[in-house]
């Protein structure tokens, strides 16, 4: 069987809202969605919630939220509707309890009359004997007469399912199938086959019943969900056969790790995806680390945006082995995917907002004068230096503030190679000729270049005006404008700094050296 779809491909992201969304939780979406958008098909919001008590206030909001930040649109789903609403299993029950009852028809179904206590002494006999716990099937056994008795007497009831037992032919029809990530999976023994609860005491439906019922009303296609499904996998197949349905085919994505080994929980500081998102990580960075967890696409490249992994994306490049988080992989992405989205004159304004929104959250720094232009030209300085905007002030401070010109620079700086006597002719230099610029810009005839290139020459200038070797001007330059002895070229900070900025901390670094 080919791996890849030849057909109509309708595929589905189904949460359970007991939660906020987690990054395995965003990868099981993505990877649905990119196989929609790669084969002309529809990719379909469900929401789970038939687990009531259970069930986080918000976490539904929340889920759709964090799908349209990460840019992955859904077709069908909550607040669009579709052909199949409702998109809520919460407001699908009378569905549910109509097939639980055609399976009754069938006899592929049985009411259960059992009560919890016999359940739990039923349970805790099998752990005593080593044994998978089970259903004995008591129920399963009781006359029509027996039956209408207890429905009489309002006894509370469960429906399971007459699941295929180990000697019956038909349970290799549903424990064996072509998983397309693992190939053929093959479950021995009746642990996969237990009779399991179909719709509950209180009226609604468990997760099989729900999501087997949904997946074909839906025309489901391909299911592609997380490996702690797979076990599940033989008592969905079970049902779809119960039913008379065509099965949708199945591909498990492995789990993520941690570096340490252990599984990645939404407890964890990498699981949540509210973290990544308060932590400023770009939609589009996030997107392209979550789609190599485990699909690979081939050759060399690593960066791709959205459109591009919708090209990209194949069932065949899917792969069986776990994968580890790593926050060093994707701050790497997130210096590509913020440098990319700079250089776009449709995404750069955005980025400054952004920018700007966490610059002023940060204590005792006065941002009223400061613009987007401005933020934008800052996070342009910082290249490739800077993982995260909100990084903005920690990497160039002194875009946005004075250095402090008493601070001794670091032992190592080459600054401190420079003579007294020649640092003092460098800032004296420097303030004359900023003083003439300043002259000549107030001049309406004045007609010298904007940007960095006005700054080219500016050191050679310092240089030949304070009777010193070029090679001393830059370190003292940069050390009294900055405070740092590193960072963006000089003509670069020169043009982003006003005229009087730097006419002021040059001042203050020539009066530190007279004192």
């Amino acid at each position: 069987m080919s791996m890849e779809p030849t057909e109509a491909v309708r595929v589905r992201f189904a949460p359970s809202p007991t939660g906020m969304l987690h990054l395995g939780g965003l990868r099981t979406a993505l990877f649905n969605y990119l196989l929609a958008r790669k084969y002309g098909g529809s990719f379909i919001l469900r929401i789970e919630d038939t687990d009531q008590k259970r069930l986080v206030p918000g976490a539904a909001e929340s889920i759709v939220r964090t799908l349209e930040w990460a840019g992955l649109q859904f077709d069908e789903g909550p607040g669009k509707g579709g052909p199949s609403a409702s998109y809520l299993q919460s407001q699908r029950g009378d569905l549910y309890r109509a097939h639980a009852n055609e399976l009754l028809e069938k006899g592929a179904a049985y009411r259960c009359f059992c009560d919890s206590k016999r359940l739990e002494s039923l349970r805790a006999e099998a752990t005593l004997h080593g044994r998978a716990p089970m259903y004995d099937r008591r129920c399963a056994h009781l006359s029509q007469q027996q039956i209408d008795n207890k429905l009489r007497a309002g006894e509370p009831h469960t429906i399971r399912l007459l699941a295929p037992n180990a000697a019956d032919p038909a349970a290799s029809d549903v424990s064996g199938f072509d998983d397309i990530v693992h190939g053929e999976m093959r479950f021995r023994g009746p642990a996969g086959f237990d009779d399991a609860v179909l719709l509950k005491s209180d009226g609604l439906p468990t997760y099989h019943l729900a999501n087997v019922v949904d997946d074909h009303l839906m025309g489901i296609t391909h299911v592609l969900r997380g490996e702690e499904w797979l076990m599940s996998t033989p008592k969905h197949r079970a049902l779809f056969k119960a039913f008379g349905w065509p099965m949708p085919r199945y591909a498990h994505l492995p789990l993520l790790m941690n570096s340490d080994g252990s599984k990645l929980s939404k407890r964890n500081r990498d699981g949540p995806m509210q973290s990544y998102i308060d932590e400023g990580y770009l939609p589009s960075a996030l997107v392209n680390y979550v789609a190599l967890l485990g699909w690979h696409p081939g050759g060399q490249q690593e960066v791709y945006s959205l459109k591009e992994l919708e090209s990209a994306f194949t069932l065949s490049g899917l792969s069986r082995s776990k994968s580890v988080v790593s926050r060093d992989r994707l701050d790497w992405l997130n210096r590509q995917h913020l440098r990319a989205e700079l250089s776009d004159p449709a995404r750069a304004p955005a980025i400054a907002a952004q920018a700007l929104v966490e610059l002023r959250q940060t204590p005792g720094l006065d941002t009223k004068g400061i613009s987007h232009d401005a933020i934008e030209q800052a996070l342009r300085l910082c290249g490739d230096r800077l993982t995260l905007t909100r990084d903005l002030h920690s990497a160039v401070p002194y875009l946005f503030s004075d250095p402090d010109s008493e601070a001794p620079p670091a032992p190592a700086a080459a600054v401190n190679k420079v003579p007294r006597d020649s640092k003092v002719p460098i800032l004296v230099a420097t303030l004359e000729l900023l003083a003439a610029e300043a002259r000549a810009v107030a001049d309406s005839s004045h007609t010298s270049s904007a940007g960095p290139e006005r700054w080219m020459d500016f050191s050679k200038n310092v240089a030949l005006a304070a009777k010193v070797p070029a090679k001393l001007v830059m370190p003292v330059l940069r050390h009294a404008l900055t405070g740092q002895t590193s960072g963006p070229k000089l003509p670069d900070l020169m043009d982003y700094l006003p005229l009087t900025t730097m006419q002021r901390r040059l001042q203050a670094a020539l009066d530190s050296l007279k004192q």
